[in-house]
């Protein structure tokens, strides 16, 4: 049967997911970690996560093209395969210039994957099924963003450095087969009125919530990707558990957002924005293990909400738009926010964490106002004009 076949492609390709995107969060705090030990600082470390972002940045875009084009299996594979390059780099004698290579072909694949991964989702979707398959994407995301940084802590403490990529190298032949036992699905949509890309990279319905998801996102660049930084400023141990308790909120709240929050799609946005916000400023104050557990909480819970549902709300409101490239733009916000919440998080050298995270709470504020006060509007005259979408065919 076709439903059995595409909920037994739903399975592999989450799964598929939490091993692929692990590769990469394995070595996200260990390459912070072993530069800090090499004698790098802040801004060197901060640059060379900066790296990855915008690979990524670029690769999302792209990915919505090449989805179009080669299909979202055949791009999920091929991603995969070029990421075994990045092995021998980190291990080759190039210290910087190696570590940054390396950065800049995670990001390219990674960044490939998640518009791959994410379209495949939506091709299996309905209108009634999508928040709530978007999110249990997104927490296969949410599941290797939270456990690998935790388990690449504790291989960098046990094993070493090498021990740490040899794990990647483990994961990604794991997500390989996976990707490789997925089949190709047709969703019965009609072809989209427009697919040029500058076309759609330009339109209000696609770069209103890029610029939200990009606002928001500057929490994940500036609080994950530098919290060793951090924590070893402040003295805090056990930042381990950060991952894991901030994870563990994101999969509860994930789960719980089931198909009744269609009926409030646009409430969970702005209430994820407000929690970025407030992310910022308690960070702002956190001087021990304990304060930090609070923010893990409320920044996971905005977390948790903001990805998925805004990306439900940008795909039933793109009437005759490529979908592919629509979420490929669209994610390349998320990166995008990385990158500068990543290199923003290096201004540390010069001005404490306390005032830059309090200047950077401003940045989800103006992502608040700009979905509640300019993007809300604009899609409720969709409605309005008569040019809703109606149900997105599934794969049925």
């Amino acid at each position: 049967m076709k439903f059995d076949r595409n909920m037994k492609n739903f399975a592999l390709v989450l799964a598929a997911t939490i091993a692929f995107i692990s590769t990469y969060y394995l070595m996200m705090p260990v390459i912070p970690s072993y530069m800090l030990q090499k004698g790098f600082d802040n801004m060197t470390i901060g640059l060379v996560v900066f790296f990855f972002s915008v690979s990524s940045l670029i690769a999302r875009p792209l990915g919505g093209i090449w989805v179009e084009k080669m299909g979202s299996r055949k791009l999920m594979l091929i991603s995969i395969m070029l990421f075994f390059i990045t092995p021998v780099l980190v291990k080759l004698p190039l210290g910087v210039t190696g570590l940054g290579m390396a950065q800049l072909i995670y990001g390219l694949t990674i960044g490939a994957f998640t518009v791959a991964s994410a379209t495949f989702t939506t091709d299996i979707s309905s209108a009634e099924t999508i928040a709530q398959f978007m999110g249990l994407n997104s927490i296969s995301f949410t599941i290797a963003k939270g456990i690998a940084p935790a388990l690449g802590i504790k291989l960098m403490d046990i094993t070493g450095f090498n021990g740490a990529v040899i794990a990647t190298v483990i994961t990604g032949l794991i997500a390989l087969i996976l990707a490789f036992l997925l089949t190709d699905i047709r969703t019965g949509r009609k072809a989209p009125e427009s697919s040029n890309f500058m076309e759609i990279l330009l339109h209000k319905y696609v770069y209103l919530p890029t610029i939200v998801l990009f606002c928001g996102m500057i929490t994940f660049g500036a609080i994950s990707a530098m919290l060793p930084v951090f924590a070893h400023e402040r003295g805090i141990a056990g930042i381990e558990y950060f991952f894991l308790i901030n994870t563990s909120v994101v999969v509860i709240s994930r789960l719980i957002m089931g198909s009744w929050s269609k009926r409030y799609l646009e409430s969970l946005v702005a209430l994820s924005m407000v929690l970025m916000t407030l992310s910022f400023l308690a960070m702002s104050i956190v001087r021990n293990f304990y304060q930090l557990v609070v923010v893990a909480l409320i920044y996971g819970f905005g977390f948790a909400i903001l990805f998925p549902i805004l990306t439900s709300v940008l795909v039933l409101n793109i009437p005759g738009l490529s979908r592919g490239m629509a979420i490929g733009i669209f994610s390349a916000g998320f990166d995008m926010g990385v990158a500068a919440g990543a290199l923003l998080g290096g201004l540390s050298k010069f001005i404490s964490f306390k005032w830059l995270y309090m200047i950077l709470s401003l940045i989800p504020l103006t992502g608040y106002l700009i979905f509640q006060y300019v993007y809300r509007p604009t899609i409720r005259k969709i409605t309005v004009n008569g040019d809703e979408l109606g149900p997105i065919k599934s794969g049925q």
